[in-house]
């Protein structure tokens, strides 16, 4: 494959994954935040400005308009900078401060991007003069637009990213962030060198540009953001490949303890979630619905039968959080006793008085009980050791054949 071949490729590919990942960010539940939608358009741009740089593209625009390739690719990168920004500015404001920030970066986009027009259609240029030393000065001046907005861009991310690497705990995160404030460190001294350049030329200097800079120029404009860009990726997907797998296998765990809670309450089966998210949704009413079942089950079970338990888990010898999971699934299981004994003549449980008012008497269906300050990691914790000793117990399995007194304690 010759240069321009493998270069042509490099920059299909480079574009084609980027719109890829535009199209995969524009999906989800979080697709219409402000901060979103300015990753989305960064993307997008960022793979758009790829696709019309590439040599091909370039001299198929050179046959409409010489050098377009060069206004279309610059144009792009301004707005994909631009929609960077406002995303970060979207992550570290709030959302009244951040869009007065981002209109203010905008009309000065705006302005950059008339300016570099009005230039580009003013100074025609063979397009071996375009980017060289000698180039014409409204070429100098159109360029110095495009750096003088782009470094300002390239500033303020490496500040703003600095301020959020700080606040961020996320380990890929914090060194993504490192690695892309570099990137701006890199695009700075390049921006430096390639106006240092123009304006050297313009002085008669001869400063020997050669196919080397431009694999500098690659290299700062599209490696070291793709490492960072690649790297922080890697951690969103190992992470939330993580948490997917992490809810599948919880799910799977508290089968057990919620086939009996659905027994017990199967008109409190909450329906099924699809979709984008419907994993972890699934989990969480999987836990409602246990421990909605739990309150109603475990009143059946009386004082003395209560006592029972207790002695029955200390004589085992438990202590901590088994000791606590075996008496929760024994109480589970002693009041699916009692609601078994309960049942209709046809079959169906019959509900008691106050069921469905709630702990408090209010309306609407029982409600799960209340955890403290404890998060939905903590309570799916102790759940899961409670469905343990639900399917493993012996003690729980004894009590599961009990006769409970239906007495309130």
């Amino acid at each position: 494959m010759s240069h321009t071949g493998l270069v042509n490729g490099v920059f299909a590919a480079s574009g084609a994954v980027l719109l890829t990942s535009a199209i995969l960010s524009a999906r989800g539940g979080a697709a219409r935040m402000p901060g979103r939608i300015a990753l989305t358009a960064s993307l997008g741009t960022l793979g758009v400005s790829f696709l019309v740089q590439s040599p091909a593209a370039r001299s198929v625009q050179n046959e409409v308009v010489t050098n377009l390739g060069q206004l279309t690719g610059n144009g792009t990168t301004l707005v994909a900078a631009y929609a960077l920004q406002v995303m970060v500015l979207h992550i570290l404001y709030e959302r009244a401060t951040a869009s007065t920030h981002a209109r203010r970066w905008l009309a000065a986009l705006l302005l950059a991007l008339a300016a570099m027009t009005g230039l580009f259609l003013a100074t025609p240029t063979a397009p071996d003069r375009f980017t060289s030393p000698d180039a014409p000065g409204g070429v100098v001046a159109y360029y110095l637009i495009f750096a003088g907005y782009l470094g300002a861009i390239v500033t303020s991310l490496f500040l703003l990213i600095g301020r959020y690497a700080m606040r961020t705990s996320d380990r890929w995160l914090r060194i993504s962030l490192q690695l892309q404030r570099w990137a701006c460190v890199t695009g700075m001294i390049y921006l430096v060198g390639r106006i240092g350049a123009l304006l050297i030329g313009r002085l008669g200097i001869d400063v020997g540009s050669d196919d080397r800079f431009g694999l500098v120029e690659f290299v700062v404009a599209a490696v070291v953001p793709a490492i960072g860009v690649a790297l922080l990726t890697g951690g969103i997907v190992v992470r939330s490949g993580g948490r997917w797998w992490q809810y599948r296998r919880t799910h799977r765990r508290l089968r057990p303890l919620w086939e009996a809670a659905r027994e017990a309450r199967p008109h409190a089966v909450l329906p099924v979630a699809r979709g984008p998210g419907g994993t972890r949704l699934r989990l969480y009413r999987r836990v409602i619905e246990i421990q909605d079942a739990q309150l109603v089950v475990e009143q059946r079970v009386g004082a003395a039968l209560r006592r029972e338990i207790d002695h029955a888990v200390d004589d085992a010898g438990l202590t901590g959080e088994v000791a606590r999971a075996v008496r929760d699934a024994a109480l589970f299981a002693a009041g699916l006793a009692a609601l078994r004994e309960d049942s209709g003549p046809t079959g169906e449980h019959r509900k008691p008085a106050g069921e469905d008012r709630g702990p408090a008497g209010g309306g609407g269906v029982v409600t799960a009980p209340a955890d403290g300050n404890l998060d939905l990691a903590a309570v799916v914790r102790r759940l899961e050791r409670v469905s343990d000793a639900y399917a493993r117990s012996p003690i729980v399995g004894r009590f599961a054949a009990a006769t409970a007194d239906p007495a309130r304690p």
